[in-house]
């Protein structure tokens, strides 16, 4: 692969803008490291910054959850937004985990790609693992790359199952991207579908010449925050026994729900 020394010195400066960021994680991390509250003067002795940058960094992390602050002391510690990430993330981690070695099943089976899809904030979803059949020619897919929510059949699962009012529904759709546009409307009766059926498809709508169907998984509190489905070839989809496929993609659908409630 080329590489280009100018790209790379620019892409390293760029890193280096951000200083704000450098800080808040170095505070973060010595009040972990910390086994109790610090104050003020002693954070910012300790990692190197001024007493007002560091207030100012100090509230912006306390909005976000991410440390809390004891008025009677004036002390800082980490706040319960951390645990809220560790466990979302250990939570997606677990998913994607459990999903591979039923998603190559799949790909086995039906000779095609097999995806699992998160939610991993309230505008976004993430393909989070995949797998494609083997000794065969697969679609591109990108591991991690965010998309609006509300995007492709992952987004009408999450539409139909995931407890949104029809404002929050409406605000995501307008942010997709149709290959081939749909209005509003018409898009609702598929999710109204996608709760009558169990699952969604999205026909050519949101990637050009490729179709996707996707199921949702079960959290153990009932929510949906995950998908699994297949990604193919229109014509490769119509091909085989579509009752036969959405039978699998349950039955590993609900394989991984048996798992993430031990």
């Amino acid at each position: 692969m080329h590489e280009d020394p100018a790209r790379d010195e620019k892409q390293s400066t760029s890193i280096k803008r951000v200083p704000a960021v450098k800080r808040a994680a170095a505070i973060l991390w010595e009040l972990a490291d910390r086994p109790t509250p610090m104050n003020l003067s002693q954070i910012s002795r300790t990692v190197g910054i001024i007493p007002s940058t560091c207030l100012h960094i100090l509230r912006e992390l306390v909005s976000a959850r991410l440390i809390s602050y004891d008025v009677t002391s004036k002390t800082y510690q980490l706040g319960s937004g951390i645990a809220d990430l560790a466990k979302s993330a250990t939570q997606l981690n677990d998913f994607a985990e459990l999903a591979k070695p039923r998603l190559q099943a799949i790909a086995n089976r039906f000779i095609m790609t097999a995806t699992a899809t998160s939610k991993i904030d309230d505008q976004h979803l993430a393909l989070v693992a995949f797998a494609n059949p083997p000794n065969t020619i697969s679609l591109k897919v990108t591991l991690g790359g965010r998309v609006p929510l509300m995007s492709g059949a992952s987004g009408r699962c999450f539409a139909a199952f995931g407890n949104m009012t029809e404002k929050q529904i409406r605000q995501n759709f307008a942010k997709v991207k149709w290959v081939r546009p749909i209005d509003f409307d018409t898009w609702m009766e598929q999710v109204e579908q996608t709760r009558i059926d169990g699952y969604s498809e999205d026909r050519e709508g949101f990637v050009d010449g490729v179709s996707a169907i996707a199921l949702p998984v079960y959290m153990p509190d009932g929510s949906v925050s995950h998908t699994i489905g297949v990604f193919a070839i229109t014509a490769q989809l119509e091909a085989i026994d579509r009752e036969e496929l959405v039978l699998a993609l349950r039955q590993s659908a609900d394989g991984i729900n048996r798992r993430l409630s031990k």
